[in-house]
């Protein structure tokens, strides 16, 4: 009875429509050296293993890896703390001032700028509005999907924000330069509408409108202001959908920055004291990055 001959095995995986990028890099599976031994951390060895499990998972012939297998290393974000106690603790060691929580709110501290920028296809960098690390920290609504900055071989990318998806409530941070011999106070409108633009998809808002500005100086002394806006986004699926909201800004590194937080407009009168909460609550300092490798998140 003649054999049949298999094919070498090969872990490429055809392409459809639960491929996975190759710009994930995922390389095969590898006997651990002495050398390698001999430099062993315990981050690097567990991107190393979770690279190797979405390898395998190729190598059988598997396309839908499990989101584990190929989550990014968040470097400095990767385990600040989520209760107020050990968040307000962590604060207090970076000689900042406690965030307070109110009931059904969470507190978020993230830093931003720990690495260099994502390049966008091997070559284009979207450049930063601020030059050095800001530690950003606020409250949100308890329940929201948090998004935080995520740090890989290909560099910084992500936001940081909160969002409640099904019901189209968001808040997010943006930036912009601080134009040249510009204050917070000489800032106009015009202004501001790019500044919240900055945050959103260029393609699916228009009508971006500013109703006031507000001069607020906070009870630990930021020098902010307090923003009422309200614009049109245009879904892809051609609907169109007003919404409103407020922001909070403030000057830090040379930059505007601050938090963005809307909702539809049907729903901005029931939620006006939460998405206030969440805009007054906003902080953010020019601080010197935690001691990892930012070239890599590990």
């Amino acid at each position: 009875m003649a054999s049949t001959k298999r094919p070498p095995h090969s872990s490429a995986v055809p392409a459809g429509p639960h491929s996975v990028p190759t710009a994930l890099n995922v390389g095969p599976l590898a006997p651990l050296t002495s050398a390698a031994a001999t430099s062993w951390k315990p981050l690097s060895d567990r991107r190393a293993l979770l690279q190797g499990a979405a390898s395998a998972a190729l190598a059988l012939g598997l396309t839908e890896v499990p989101l584990a297998a190929l989550a990014d290393v968040k470097g400095a974000n990767q385990d600040l703390p989520r209760n107020e106690r050990d968040v307000n603790k962590y604060l207090s060691t970076l000689g900042l001032s406690p965030l307070k929580v109110p009931g059904g709110f969470s507190p978020l501290i993230q830093y931003i700028g720990t690495a260099p920028p994502a390049n966008i296809d091997g070559q284009k960098v979207k450049s930063r509005p601020f030059k050095d690390t800001l530690f950003v920290r606020f409250v949100y609504p308890t329940g929201w999907i948090v998004e935080t900055p995520s740090i890989d071989e290909n560099g910084e990318a992500g936001n940081i924000g909160a969002n409640n998806y099904v019901k189209g409530d968001s808040c997010n941070f943006a930036a912009l330069p601080l134009p040249s011999g510009s204050t917070l106070s000489t800032l106009n409108k015009e202004f501001f509408k790019g500044w919240l633009s900055s945050q959103m998809s260029s393609d699916v808002y228009e009508d971006v409108k500013i109703k006031k500005i507000k001069p607020v100086t906070t009870a630990d002394g930021a020098d902010t202001l307090k923003i009422d806006f309200a614009y049109t986004l245009l879904t892809r699926a051609g609907f169109t959908v007003l919404r409103q909201g407020v922001a909070s800004a403030t000057i830090a590194n040379d930059a505007v920055v601050g938090i963005v937080v809307a909702t539809t407009q049907l729903r901005f009168k029931e939620l006006a004291s939460t998405l206030d909460t969440v805009a007054d609550s906003f902080r953010a300092d020019k601080i010197k990055p935690p001691a990892f490798d930012s070239t890599t998140g590990l």
